[in-house]
């Protein structure tokens, strides 16, 4: 069960995704979140996790995704992608799988299997069973379909490095719309 302090953290008004995006490598948020997904132990409290987290959950947890990608690469351990795709999944949960953009989480997840060399598939079929099917299998659907084929790149991500290492960087958008 998670304490209202906790709660409230979570739900903080001030929440800006791209803000905890670009933060350092872990940061406080994401010792929150660890504790969140730690205290999950059946399908009801995902399902409560997702409700009361709802106006800050796709981008917290779908970001949370992100870091974790980055954070297994640095660590080289791939736990860290458990806890991501757990994550993902709650964003998933959280609106229905109607997303109004294309969550980096499970491409970078995926590719972070690669570069650690350890079998993706393991991760993405074995997520917790108090994960709703609905969600399960969106995921499972990703994977199946070879979700990583078009690279990080085409998410406007690169391998790069910041202070703490290895990290998936998202490229500054640029446009030409004359060429």
């Amino acid at each position: 069960m998670l304490s209202e302090d906790l709660w409230e953290r979570l739900n903080a008004p001030g929440f800006k995704a791209r803000a905890y995006e670009e933060s350092e490598l872990p940061c406080p948020l994401d010792s929150d979140v660890d504790a969140a997904l730690a205290a999950l132990t059946d399908q009801r409290e995902f399902e409560l996790l997702a409700r009361y987290t709802a106006k800050n959950a796709v981008g917290m947890f779908g970001m949370y995704a992100a870091r974790m990608a980055s954070l297994a690469v640095r660590l080289k351990e791939p736990e860290p992608v458990e806890r991501g795709l757990l994550a993902y999944c709650l964003a998933h949960y959280s609106c229905n799988g109607k997303f109004y953009w294309t969550p980096p989480g499970p491409r970078l997840l995926r590719r972070a299997c690669a570069l650690l060399e350890v079998d993706a598939e393991k991760y993405f079929k074995g997520i917790p069973d108090l994960v709703p099917e609905y969600s399960r299998n969106a995921l499972f659907a990703f994977f199946e379909q070879g979700g990583e084929s078009s690279g990080v790149e085409g998410l406007l991500y690169v391998e790069g490095e910041d202070d703490g290492g290895f990290r998936f960087l998202r490229k500054p958008f640029t446009a030409d719309w004359d060429g």
